[in-house]
């Protein structure tokens, strides 16, 4: 039998109410987070292997157009509106693949895609809450406002209270990604009026 392929949420979370978004948005554009996404969701231990992207449809709309598929990556859409099951979008590439079900999409795709290392979830908010059950891993940018930084709205949330009974929180994000991924010196970064840190939880072995 195949290795399992680790299901990992890869969120931005304003705290410490871990709000990840307003109207479908993120209310910062913060370039060091999102080189570590890329970064992160790009790298492989296993230069033979590539990892998977998995979203909602609104996500999926919410990346410009001459950015989709994010290159690199097997992307996945998952929508009530696509078939049962898990398929490719179009019978001539395999960057892109639609389901209408996150468990099974989880469940098939380490079978249909057989070099997958890890299975990145990207967003939004329900697909968030949907895998809390169903992840390995958290990999968590925890995000604040500086001293004198107004707090931008949220009208999205994860559930704190469902992580912690999860998921703890674990220090050594270094050690859980591939060397190609460039963490800060310090513990925390400044940009823009926030400042973040890295963070990996791992879920309790009893959850």
């Amino acid at each position: 039998m195949s290795p399992k392929v680790p299901v990992v949420s890869i969120v931005a979370c304003l705290m410490p109410e871990m709000g990840i978004g307003h109207q479908g948005k993120l209310p910062w554009k913060l370039k060091q987070e999102m080189a570590y996404f890329r970064q992160v969701t790009t790298g492989t231990f296993n230069s033979d292997r590539r990892n998977a992207v998995v979203m909602g449809r609104k996500t999926w709309e919410s990346i410009p157009p001459k950015f989709r598929p994010l290159p690199g990556r097997v992307n996945v859409i998952v929508s009530r509106d696509h078939a049962h099951g898990l398929a490719p979008a179009t019978e001539s590439s395999d960057h892109v693949w639609q389901s209408n079900s996150l468990a099974k999409c989880l469940e098939l795709l380490p079978q249909l895609v057989g070099d997958l290392e890890r299975i990145f979830v990207i967003g939004g908010g329900e697909v968030y809450a949907q895998t809390m059950l169903l992840n390995d891993y958290m990999l968590m940018t925890e995000i604040r406002p500086e001293d004198g930084t107004e707090q931008p709205p949220m009208d999205t949330f994860l559930d704190r209270g469902k992580i912690s009974q999860l998921y703890q929180r674990n220090d050594d994000v270094a050690g859980f990604l591939p060397s190609n991924v460039q963490l800060p010196n310090v513990p925390q970064i400044r940009e823009k009026g926030y400042v973040y840190e890295f963070a990996l939880y791992k879920r309790r072995p009893e959850a």
